[in-house]
Parts: structure tokens; sequence; C-alpha cells
């Protein structure tokens, strides 16, 4: 599954603390070393993020139910809108 969040008052996220603001808030979460700008893994699946034009593009890289793939992507957007102060929305790919 992929994702892409975009802002939507402007066109780059400013000061995203990856470690922090990149992981869901109701799922256990670790950062681990791979490819791409950053990269965790959520109920053993491991899930990369490219920052691309226009946006975080978020792989998940193994079965995972739509259901929750999609609320994790949902809290990781909300904490980048926190972090940030900048809207965003979700695009599923």
């Amino acid at each position: 599954m992929e994702f892409l969040i975009r802002r939507t008052d402007g066109e780059w996220f400013d000061g995203v603390d990856r470690d922090k603001t990149l992981r869901p808030n109701s799922f256990g979460s670790k950062v681990i070393k791979g490819w791409g700008d950053h990269r965790i893994e959520v109920q053993g699946v491991e899930v990369s993020f490219s920052y691309e034009d226009p946006g975080w593009q978020i792989v998940f890289e193994g079965p995972i139910e739509a259901t929750m793939a999609r609320q994790i992507v949902q809290e990781i957007a909300g904490n980048i809108t926190a972090a940030t102060g900048q809207g965003s929305r979700i695009v599923e790919m």
C-alpha cells in the first residue's frame, strides 16, 4: 500500500522532526535503518518515507490490513499538522 501526505496550504512541510512526527500514536513503532528518507516498523511491517514533491510518500512494504494502514497514515498526517501548523491531506495511491 502506498500513500502521499500533501500539504494543503503550501508546497513543502516545514520543520518535521522525523523521529517524533513520522510515527503513529496508537500503534507501537520503532525507527529502523534502510533506504528512503525515514523508515519505521509497525506491527512487523516496514514502512518507508520519501520526502517527494509534493509531500511525504509512505510505502508499506509488507502485508497489512488496508484499514490499519489508513489509520496509521491518518495519525502521521495529524502529527505533521500538529508539529508544523500546516494543513495536510492524504492521497491513496
